[in-house]
């Protein structure tokens, strides 16, 4: 098949594919657990979607030292004016455990570090309405902003600087995937526990980039470490 008569029938079954994701989605727990993703087996399209994805899995090599789940080889992303939906493709098995540590999947918009979508899986830290207690570690959303602060410990690193412990959308992950659903173009919430102040953060749906990283608690900051970045020719978005 020609490349742009498959990348025509690739949006429209794209299309269809977030349609039915979204229903899907809504029926799932909003705990964010790794259950339920081989449902979307069930979806009309997901056998183009799931060829699309795999079409180039073995583009992205692993660096030194980089964890293959903290590799994302493909993202298929959907919009519209009020929310983002994302499939995200790692190079290897997800942790859902707490055994990858801190880390995270990230969604950038146009408004860059000021409001970004995130996934994130931690034991040690009571930072998310989804979490059962300190060292749970199932996977959960946060909208957060990010900044390079002046005498900060996180030194290049941009450390957290306001949070939502609400999870606005759903993730689920399972296996080398992770779904990003529901997010909304603003979100507000509140800050974790021991600091209720009203968060608003509003990242819009114009979607750039895709990352991951990893999550450095130094003093009384959090610091936002290896940042990794998709290839851009890895980002579908429909």
């Amino acid at each position: 098949m020609k490349s742009n008569s498959k990348l025509f029938i690739m949006t429209i079954v794209l299309g269809s594919l977030f349609i039915g994701l979204l229903s899907y989605v809504q029926v799932q727990s909003s705990s964010a657990q790794s259950t339920g993703l081989s449902a979307l087996k069930n979806i009309p399209g997901y056998s183009m979607f799931e060829e699309t994805l795999n079409d180039k899995a073995g583009a992205s090599t692993a660096a030194i030292g980089t964890p293959d789940y903290r590799i994302i080889d493909k993202a298929v992303i959907a919009k519209s004016a009020n929310n983002v939906q994302a499939v995200l493709q790692a190079h290897g098995h997800i942790p859902t455990n707490g055994d990858g540590g801190a880390f995270g999947y990230g969604i950038l918009t146009t408004q860059g570090l000021n409001a970004v979508m995130v996934s994130t899986t931690h034991k040690g830290v009571y930072d998310s309405e989804d979490q059962k207690g300190t060292n749970d570690p199932r996977w959960h959303n946060h909208y957060v902003s990010l900044a390079d602060v002046p005498g900060d410990p996180c030194g290049s690193n941009p450390a957290v600087t306001s949070i939502t412990f609400q999870s606005p959308g759903e993730v689920v992950v399972n296996k080398n995937k992770a779904v990003m659903s529901n997010l909304p173009a603003k979100f507000t919430g509140t800050s974790p526990p021991s600091d209720v102040h009203r968060v608003t953060l509003n990242p819009g749906t114009n979607v750039q980039d895709v990352v991951s990283f990893t999550l450095e608690p130094t003093g009384n900051s959090v610091c936002v470490t290896n940042i990794k970045h998709i290839d851009k020719d890895d980002i579908i978005k429909n």
